[in-house]
């Protein structure tokens, strides 16, 4: 079984296959009693880190079982996949990522349907293989970021009601940050037996920092506050803490989550 539940403890950053180095962290915030988000990171084998954040759906019923569920499932397939899988190019690792996701979401829509209930959680979730490949995959809008040469990138797009409003150009992404149905997800994991998973490849290089997180560090801090913190904090550990401690400054209004992989 993986412990994905301790909210609040920050992983020791270590050595992960590939010479990566990892640490995730989670945070109830300032005004919700409950953490319904879940993160793991693992280094699978000699070659391959996987790293995951889940934001359980408030208002919907038992979020915070449907991330772990979800979180805990997706590593159980990707390991399982790994071990199968000696042809690791960037195709099969797409793939594998894909189909894991698709696993972790039927395993809620399950727990759903045995329990009564309407649970549902965000998942953005990647891996790194020998630290030159990572490979993106996410359903709803926790985000995945790249951080390279002093920049930082979104990898990932929002299966948000607002976000696809933008995209029609309807609003400017500053109106989206506040607007009151930001939190309508069009996409999610465990709202029907078959997920639509976006998956996207990255070459990364040696300096690169990829981060996934929960809305609750993006909807606080706009993305250059965060650009500033990264760049300010030269371990991942302590970009981390750095970043959570923001948000809540910033409100806290949400469970702050977040992995930080650093090639």
């Amino acid at each position: 079984m993986i412990d994905t539940s301790e909210h609040g403890k920050q992983a020791t950053p270590s050595g992960a296959p590939g010479g990566v180095s990892v640490c995730g962290l989670s945070d109830v915030g300032r005004v919700r009693e409950l953490n319904e988000d879940n993160w793991h990171w693992e280094g699978v084998d000699d070659d391959t880190v996987v790293y995951a954040v889940a934001d359980g759906m408030g208002g919907h019923d038992r979020g915070e079982v449907a991330s772990h569920i979800a979180v805990e499932t997706l590593f159980i397939a990707a390991r399982a996949a790994l071990g199968e899988t000696a042809d690791r190019d960037v195709t099969a690792l797409r793939e594998l990522m894909r189909n894991a996701v698709q696993t972790a979401n039927r395993a809620v829509v399950t727990a759903g349907e045995e329990n009564d209930s309407n649970m549902g959680t965000t998942l953005t979730c990647g891996l790194v293989y020998k630290g030159q490949e990572a490979v993106v995959a996410n359903v709803g809008d926790s985000r995945a970021y790249l951080l390279r040469d002093g920049k930082l990138k979104a990898i990932s797009q929002d299966h948000s009601l607002v976000a696809y409003l933008v995209q029609l150009g309807e609003l400017t992404a500053e109106e989206a940050r506040t607007h009151p149905s930001g939190n309508i997800l069009v996409r999610s994991i465990g709202s029907m037996p078959e997920v639509e998973v976006d998956v996207y490849h990255l070459e990364v290089k040696a300096g690169d920092w990829i981060m996934v997180c929960s809305d609750g560090l993006w909807g606080e801090l706009p993305d250059s506050d965060i650009l500033d913190i990264m760049t300010s904090n030269a371990a991942p550990e302590d970009a981390c803490k750095a970043l959570v401690d923001r948000a809540n400054e910033a409100g806290g209004r949400d469970n702050t989550t977040l992995v930080i992989v650093a090639v």
